[in-house]
């Protein structure tokens, strides 16, 4: 397996990829979830789905959407969270591999991501990121090992402020990936506008 991580300031809405996949909190579309972009993009669309009751990020729950060419990617996948309070490494972590599982059912292995920072979370938030990175990749190492040409590409969304923190837990995930397979790890430091 081959894998293409790169961290980016560009927020999901603007990156080209299949798909983006954002995390929600239950109940609301906010700056910390990092979609209020993909909701503003698609008209409303996803604010109306909340309100009525169609989806709202009960702990768990998934939601995927074609964008229908509103955003550069071709599909909008949200992962629901539950209740900011119960956020944690350990619940992302049970999240992330619920999500990697879903992907790789739908043969998806080229996609955007947005890790939520709250404001309890955010002293530890690097920490987050190395976390769901791992987590991800790991979970398709184990669904393709032997697949030596498969090719996983992931782009992590990110605020400005945490691209320029991001030096240690690239070193950290050099050091968990470098045996397990052929990688490259990128940050993106050019404006996102």
């Amino acid at each position: 397996m081959k894998l293409d991580l790169r961290f980016t300031a560009r927020p999901l809405e603007d990156i080209w990829c299949d798909t983006v996949v954002a995390f929600v909190f239950q109940g609301r579309y906010t700056q910390e979830n990092g979609i209020s972009g993909l909701d503003v993009k698609t008209s409303g669309g996803l604010t109306r789905l909340l309100k009525k009751g169609f989806w709202t990020g009960v702990d768990g729950e998934t939601l995927l959407i074609a964008s229908e060419k509103m955003i550069r990617a071709d599909k909008i996948l949200l992962k629901g969270l539950g209740a900011p309070s119960g956020y944690s490494t350990e619940n992302l972590s049970v999240r992330i591999g619920e999500l990697a599982g879903e992907l790789g059912r739908m043969s998806i292995n080229d996609f955007a991501i947005r890790i939520p920072v709250t404001e309890e979370s955010e002293p530890e938030y690097c920490s987050y990121i190395e976390s769901a990175c791992t987590d991800l990749v790991d979970s398709f190492l184990a669904q393709h090992e032997d697949n030596d040409d498969f090719f996983l590409k992931i782009l992590v969304s990110l605020e400005d402020t945490f691209i320029q923190g991001l030096e240690k837990t690239i070193r950290q995930l050099k050091e968990h990936f470098m045996s397990k397979l052929d990688y490259t790890i990128i940050i993106d430091r050019t404006n996102k506008n």
